[in-house]
C-alpha cells in the first residue's frame, strides 16, 4: 500500500531510544578507519598482496562465529548489554593493531577485532524490531543505513586524509569513536527484549531456521552480495590507485589514496540524499522482488570497472552499485525483521550476520589473488555474484517453511 503520512512525521513518530541507536552508528561508522585502508598502509609496509589478503580475511574469519555469539548473547541478555560490550572490546584490539607488526600479530588483533565487531551487529538490527511497529521498520532500517553511510562517508574522507598525514590516529581515531559508541548504548539505550535460559536454547531456533527456506535463500543471497560490497575495502583501493588518475579540482590535486576516499564517500552522499525517499516508494512492491533487482545492480556496477577508464566511469559504476545496494540492504533487515519470531530475532540477524562475516573470510583472499591475476577477473566476478543471488532469491525468497 502506498504511505499515508509524511516522511518526516514517520521519522517524528520513531522512538527516542532509535534515535540514541542512530547516534551512536553514526559516530561507530564515522570512525571506521582502519579497515578501508588497512590494504594501503600493510602495502606501504611491505606485505605481499597474499599477504595482505591474509590479514584482512582475518577480521572475517575472526567474526565468522561471531554473530551467532553476538544474537544469543542478545537474546538471553539484552540488546544494550551485547553493544556496549561488544563495542568497547573492538575499540581495545583495533588499536591493538597499530602496535602489531608482523603477520601472525597482525592476523591475531584482526581476528579478534573482527569477532568483537560482529559480535555487537545482531543485537542493534534485533533492538529496531523490538522497538519500531512493522509498518515504520523499513523507514526505521533505512535510516540506520542514513547514519551509517553518512559516517561512513565522512569518515573515510577523512581516513584518506589521515593516511597520508597520521596513520596512527586511523587507529586510535577508529579506537575512540567505537567505544564512544559502547559508552552512550550502556547509558542511554534500553535492554530490549530479553528471554529466560529456555527461549534462548539453540535448539528450538535452529528447529525453525532449518525449515525456513526463504531465510536460506537471503542468507545465500546475502552472501553474494557482501562478497561483492567487500571489495569496495580491498582490492578496489589497488584498482583506484592502480589506474594513476591525474585530476584537479579548483587548484587541488587529489593523490589516488583521496581519490578512493572520495568515491567511496560518494556512496555515502548518494544513499544519505536517496535512500529514505527511496523506500517510500519501495515498500508498495514485493520485498524479494525488489532486493533482487538490488542485487543484479550491486553486481552489474562493479562489473563496469573492468572497462577501462577514467574518474567519470568510477563514478558512474559506484551510482550504479550504490542504487543496487539501496534496493537490496535495507529491504533484507526489514524481511528478516517480519519473518522471525520475537524471541529469536537476535540469532535470526545472528544467522544473516554469519552469511556476511563467512563473505568477509573468502571475498578479500580471493578478490585480492585474482587482482595480482587480472584485475577485470574480480569486477566480472562481481556481476556474476549479482546473477547469482538474485535468482536464488526469486526462485527461493516465496518459500513458506515447512
Amino acid at each position: 500500500m502506498p504511505p499515508t503520512q509524511s516522511l518526516l512525521s514517520e521519522l517524528r513518530a520513531l522512538p527516542r531510544a532509535f534515535w540514541v541507536l542512530f547516534a551512536g552508528m553514526f559516530i561507530n561508522r564515522f570512525g571506521t578507519f582502519v579497515y578501508p585502508f588497512l590494504t594501503i598502509i600493510l602495502h606501504r609496509r611491505g606485505f605481499s598482496y597474499g599477504d595482505i589478503g591474509l590479514a584482512v580475511s582475518a577480521f572475517g574469519l575472526g567474526g565468522l562465529g561471531a554473530a551467532l555469539v553476538g544474537g544469543w548473547f542478545a537474546d538471553r541478555f539484552g540488546r544494550r548489554n551485547a553493544i556496549a560490550l561488544g563495542t568497547c572490546a573492538h575499540a581495545i584490539f583495533t588499536f591493538l593493531l597499530w602496535w602489531a607488526q608482523t603477520l601472525p600479530a597482525i592476523m591475531l588483533c584482526a581476528s579478534l577485532a573482527g569477532f568483537m565487531g560482529g559480535f555487537f551487529g545482531p543485537a542493534g538490527s534485533a533492538l529496531v524490531a523490538d522497538l519500531v511497529p512493522e509498518p515504520l521498520r523499513l523507514r526505521a532500517y533505512s535510516a540506520l543505513r542514513l547514519a551509517i553511510n553518512a559516517g561512513f562517508a565522512f569518515g573515510t574522507a577523512t581516513g584518506g586524509f589521515l593516511v597520508n598525514h597520521s596513520a596512527f590516529w586511523l587507529f586510535a581515531g577508529d579506537a575512540l569513536t567505537t567505544a564512544a559508541y559502547g559508552l552512550l548504548a550502556f547509558w542511554l539505550l534500553p535492554h530490549g527484549l530479553r528471554h529466560g535460559r529456555a527461549q534462548a536454547r539453540w535448539s528450538e531456533a535452529f528447529a525453525r531456521l532449518r525449515r525456513d527456506r526463504r531465510f536460506w535463500a537471503l542468507v545465500v543471497a546475502q552472501f553474494c552480495a557482501g562478497a561483492i560490497m567487500l571489495q569496495s575495502t580491498s582490492t578496489y583501493s589497488l584498482e583506484v590507485a592502480g589506474r594513476g588518475l591525474m585530476v584537479t579540482f579548483f587548484g587541488w590535486r587529489p593523490s589516488p589514496e583521496e581519490l578512493f576516499g572520495l568515491l567511496i564517500a560518494w556512496n555515502g552522499v548518494l544513499i544519505v540524499l536517496c535512500e529514505l525517499p527511496l523506500t517510500r516508494v519501495l515498500q508498495r512492491f514485493v520485498p524479494q522482488h525488489v532486493m533482487g533487482v538490488g542485487y543484479l545492480l550491486l553486481g552489474g556496477g562493479f562489473a563496469l570497472t573492468a572497462l577501462p577508464g577514467g574518474l567519470g566511469l568510477l563514478f558512474a559504476a559506484m551510482t550504479v552499485s550504490t542504487a543496487g545496494e539501496m534496493l537490496a540492504i535495507p529491504m533484507g533487515s526489514t524481511f528478516v525483521a517480519r519473518i522471525s519470531p520475537p524471541s529469536m530475532r537476535g540469532r535470526y540477524m545472528g544467522v544473516l550476520g554469519t552469511a556476511w562475516s563467512a563473505a568477509s573470510v573468502f571475498a578479500p583472499q580471493l578478490g585480492l589473488r585474482l587482482y595480482g591475476v587480472q584485475p577485470a577477473l574480480v569486477w566480472l566476478g562481481c556481476g556474476a555474484l549479482g546473477i547469482v543471488a538474485a535468482v536464488t532469491l526469486w526462485r527461493f525468497g516465496d518459500c513458506e517453511p515447512d
